[in-house]
């Protein structure tokens, strides 16, 4: 089984960002410079030696898609799209070779790939290249200014959460799994959202909700949503970690242009968060791990209006 993860934020995807340099109104205790970002560069850096097939080059984000090897005491095999670090020759990399080269996890560079070396090996690539990127760099479907389609799925506290529920809310969605091993993939998605609910709770903004929906429904009960949720120290009833069972997690997923695959471990998935307004209706879809919690709240002041 393959697991792609994506996080940049800059390729073939919609990025709707709405990013500017005037914070929003009463955003004075909200920074453009992100906390999550900043503990995520702050956690030690880990390098692991691994190698794979370059099975395709993304040059426009210096990306590439990377099937590799177990990797001893990190990840098993699978399918992954990694920044090339600065400094690699990026243009001599070749398609369909393979390559030892270092795992770098954290620090200011993220996750990321350096000391390319060809083996001199070269291997067929057991899906067709093109459909990489054309399947896990889609758009959304959904236009700006659609309506959040139904969907039903649970909070950790029991709660049944809709739509209807969410109405006359500004709430924002995004999809994660606990078990995931990269610190700025799902780990930096929730706790984007943590530095969120503590700038809109700062702020004393009404009537808005932050929902983190996880792509592992079969792990990931409620009571290890509970955990998760204990572990980042989510106390605000603004902020719901929910499950849905995979019909009902699509409704909302696909359209948004969410892509994942959990009936294996490792998960398939690629990153996406959207905001909606209080009428149910599309504001805005962010993708891949770039935007920051600035950047979100601001999205969520506006929809206010």
């Amino acid at each position: 089984m393959n697991w792609y993860c994506f996080p940049a934020a800059s390729l073939l995807c919609c990025l709707l960002s709405g990013c500017s340099s005037e914070p929003p109104a009463g955003a004075d205790t909200a920074s453009e410079s992100s906390d999550s970002s900043q503990s995520a560069a702050a956690r030690p850096v880990k390098t692991y030696p691994a190698k794979g097939v370059f099975l395709e080059l993304v040059s426009a984000d210096r990306s590439v898609f990377v099937h590799h090897e177990p990797i001893p005491g990190y990840m098993e095999e699978m399918t992954m799209y990694l920044k090339v670090a600065e400094g690699e020759d990026f243009e001599s990399i070749k398609v369909g070779r393979q390559y030892r080269f270092e795992l770098v996890v954290g620090g200011v560079g993220g996750t990321r790939i350096q000391n390319l070396v060809a083996t001199g090996e070269v291997a067929e690539s057991e899906e067709p290249v093109a459909e990489l990127s054309s399947r896990w760099l889609a758009p959304p479907t959904m236009e700006l200014g659609d309506s959040s389609p139904e969907f039903v799925c649970t909070a950790s506290t029991g709660e049944t959460i809709t739509p209807a529920v969410m109405k006359d809310k500004v709430w924002a969605v995004t999809f994660i799994f606990t078990r995931c091993p990269l610190p700025d993939y799902c780990p930096l998605m929730t706790a984007r959202f943590l530095e969120v609910e503590q700038t809109l709770s700062r702020m004393e903004v009404p009537n808005w909700s932050l929902l983190v929906i996880t792509i592992d429904p079969d792990h990931d009960t409620l009571d290890v949503l509970n955990n998760y949720r204990r572990a980042y120290g989510v106390e605000s009833p603004n902020v719901h970690f929910c499950r849905a069972e995979a019909e009902e997690l699509r409704k909302i997923g696909d359209p948004l242009g969410l892509k994942f695959q959990a009936d294996e471990f490792p998960i398939e998935h690629n990153l996406r968060t959207a905001v909606f307004d209080a009428g149910g209706r599309l504001v805005e879809v962010f993708s891949g791990n770039q935007w920051t919690a600035f950047e979100l709240v601001k999205t969520m002041r506006s929809a206010e209006r």
